[in-house]
């Protein structure tokens, strides 16, 4: 991959601090609107309360596997971890590739890049998952209601369900209930590209 250039570092770093930014306003937004405090918001979630907290007070970037759980006790749509939070939902969407929405998680070595767009929600949600060398799902399982359907488009993914691994190359793909717990990681010592479409709006 190309080395990205000075102002384009900044500019990813200037993006990167303005998505943290919202995260915080739209989780504590989510948890007053259901009169939870921190405290009963960690014990849902099984999220540490001062994790919460700095997440909230726009000091931290969730993890995915704490994004996945607050949002999974807060009843809600992944989708605010990303721009478009769906204010104004529209029935037929198109969404040009330099358009598409995008949030990094570089200590997991992860782009996601959001295909939903603004359009009405429903039960689907789908991301382009960009996977680096190395990269991975997080320390841990991970769990959420729903099913999981991953394509590689190109490159190769391990996953482990419960106690099976399956590795999956270009033109492969998994199916499986999300309840279970799994996690996955980069199969190659170069980038891995894989579509991922998740039901009941639970995506990360």
């Amino acid at each position: 991959m190309p080395t990205k250039s000075s102002p384009e570092r900044a500019a990813e770093a200037a993006r990167s601090r303005y998505e943290t930014e919202r995260v915080s306003e739209r989780l504590r937004e989510l948890r007053l609107g259901r009169k939870l405090t921190i405290s009963r918001l960690a014990e849902l979630s099984k999220v540490p309360a001062s994790t919460i907290s700095k997440i909230e007070n726009g000091q931290l970037r969730p993890s995915l596997v704490h994004a996945i759980n607050l949002a999974s006790a807060l009843q809600e749509n992944l989708g605010f971890l990303v721009a478009r939070f769906r204010e104004r939902p529209q029935p037929r969407v198109v969404v040009r590739r330099a358009e598409r929405d995008t949030i990094e998680y570089p200590d997991m070595g992860l782009t996601l890049q959001d295909l939903s767009g603004h359009f009405l929600p429903g039960v689907l949600e789908a991301r382009l998952g960009i996977l680096a060398r190395g990269a991975h799902s997080g320390v841990g399982s991970m769990t959420h209601r729903g099913e999981e359907f991953c394509l590689v488009l190109s490159g190769a993914i391990s996953y482990r369900i419960d106690e099976e691994t399956y590795d999956l190359g270009a033109d492969e793909y998994l199916h499986f209930r999300s309840e279970v717990p799994h996690s996955w990681e980069n199969a190659v010592a170069d980038e891995t590209l894989v579509l991922w479409v998740f039901s009941d709006g639970l995506s990360f």
